[in-house]
């Protein structure tokens, strides 16, 4: 597998690398470095990926906890299982490593998805864009699901892992109320860089 760049998309924001902390597994009553997604508890479900630190990085991650990498490359556990390997550069620009920390709006939920494939439209109110999207393009490696009230009834969502391929658009939108955050972010990794952008700015813009 090829070593690529890595990182975190939480709702529009995006920062290089990601972070890695500690899971520990109950029934061994051992701590491995893995990143992990989503929440504990009724409604939710934790997901978490394994990852292989480099000599220098376990050090830090043991003495701190956690520790932030930048480049990686996919293997698998010994049960073949999907498995991060840190490396000290990338070596391929065709695909990056993206963590999605997808939030969701007040009694909402979320969605991953490509662009806009055409179809389109607004509501009787003119409030609420409607329309279809290509399928999510990555490819998932881990998901997580994260959610609101003590059951996980009032609102839901998924946080995923998974490889990105370059020059094609993907999406995250958000539902519920957002108290005038964006309902969505529009993404495209090129050049080493994911731009990051709403519908209105890339009308306006027209970056990607």
């Amino acid at each position: 597998m090829k070593k690529m760049k890595a990182f975190t998309i939480e709702s529009g924001k995006v920062a290089k690398g990601v972070r890695v902390d500690s899971f520990t597994l109950k029934g061994a009553g051992v701590t491995i470095p893995a990143i992990i997604i989503g929440e504990e508890g009724r409604g939710r479900k934790l997901g978490v990926l394994p990852v292989q630190l480099l000599p220098d990085s376990y050090k830090e991650w043991q003495e701190k906890g956690y520790v932030y990498i930048n480049f990686a490359e996919i293997g698998t556990t010994k049960a073949g299982k999907p498995k991060l390997f840190q490396t000290e550069d990338a070596d391929t620009l065709e695909k990056c490593i993206c963590v999605f920390r997808t939030q969701i709006g007040f009694r909402g939920g979320n969605s991953h998805t490509g662009d806009r494939d055409g179809e389109e439209g607004k509501d009787e109110k003119d409030l609420y864009y409607w329309g279809s999207f290509h399928p999510f393009p990555g490819e998932i490696l881990c998901e997580g699901i994260i959610a609101q009230g003590d059951a996980g009834r009032m609102g839901r969502g998924r946080q995923i892992i998974a490889v990105m391929p370059e020059n094609i658009v993907f999406r995250t939108a958000y539902s519920g109320r957002l108290y005038g955050a964006p309902c969505a972010h529009y993404y495209v990794y090129r050049d080493g860089q994911i731009l990051s952008a709403t519908w209105e700015e890339r009308e306006v813009a027209d970056i990607f």
